[in-house]
């Protein structure tokens, strides 16, 4: 119970430091979406300001638990008090736990809307994808519904059962649809290639990969560790509520500076006629989604 408190602060500390460069991938972000040479999708733009509010209450919630913790009398004087304050349902833990869940649902969401716009706008994909986010959010609804029972407490074999359903799910929804968006891209490149030579789609593909790569890393950590019975899982929350944020932030970053000058090069013969073999790279919301100017 006595390491329980470090682990918090570290977490915290970890979470003040990734918190710091999502402030300044947003600050990006909102840089290339304003300066577009055409009109960006209004869903990032929601999807980054959501994040970062998101991140920035929860940073503050932390900040104020440590201070709580580390600070009162009454919990300071009691043997482990930090540590037994750090794990207790209180409201400022329930609402982080809150932030959490909102933040991996809207980052999901967002994931499963870039799945739908490459595959040409089809449901066939999309609707097992929104069938299992619910139940992943379900369950993880369920664990901090149950936490802030006074019957049950953090470690409880309720909230560990739907946790883990939850961590499951997450972890098994990213993998699929990030597989699902890459290999629409890779079929995408190698039918641009054929006919042009050039690589149109490779830098997105292999941005989507690593991001999808970061949050399944973060998510299969935390799940191992909480099935090892180690409490650092739950602290890491603190952290995968940044990484969530920082994995959107990242993919309109890169791709926005970077495929920039390629993309324009390769503007004349993206666009193909109606009916001819590159049907997919019609859509002008392929660009949307992945900000290619």
């Amino acid at each position: 119970m006595a390491a329980l408190d470090r682990m918090f602060i570290t977490s915290v500390w970890f979470e003040s430091m990734v918190y710091g460069i999502n402030c300044v991938l947003f600050g990006a972000c909102i840089y290339i979406l304003v300066n577009r040479d055409r009109k960006s999708h209004r869903v990032l733009f929601v999807s980054c300001i959501f994040h970062i509010s998101v991140s920035t209450v929860h940073n503050i919630i932390s900040l104020l638990l440590s201070l709580q913790g580390f600070t009162t009398a009454s919990i300071t004087s009691i043997p482990h008090g930090s540590s037994i304050y750090f794990v207790t349902p209180t409201t400022f833990m329930l609402t982080n736990l809150a932030l959490f869940v909102s933040n991996v649902l809207a980052q999901d969401l967002l994931l499963i809307w870039r799945l739908y716009v490459v595959w040409n706008h089809s449901w066939k994909l999309v609707i097992p994808s929104l069938i299992l986010e619910v139940a992943h959010i379900t369950c993880a609804i369920m664990a901090v519904f149950m936490i802030a029972q006074p019957n049950e407490h953090l470690f409880s074999y309720d909230v560990q059962a739907f946790g883990k359903a939850s961590w499951s799910l997450g972890l098994f929804i990213n993998t699929c649809v990030t597989f699902g968006i890459a290999y629409r891209l890779w079929l995408a490149e190698r039918e641009v290639s054929d006919l042009t030579g050039r690589n149109a789609y490779k830098a997105a593909m292999f941005t989507v990969i690593e991001s999808g790569a970061l949050v399944a890393s973060c998510t299969l950590i935390m799940f191992v560790l909480d099935m090892t019975g180690s409490p650092s899982g739950f602290m890491a929350f603190n952290v995968a509520i940044q990484i969530a944020t920082t994995t959107p932030l990242l993919i309109i970053t890169r791709l926005g500076l970077g495929l920039t000058s390629i993309d324009r090069y390769h503007r004349g013969y993206l666009y193909l006629p109606h009916g001819s073999h590159i049907t997919i790279c019609h859509s002008e919301d392929w660009k949307h989604a992945f900000i290619l100017p």
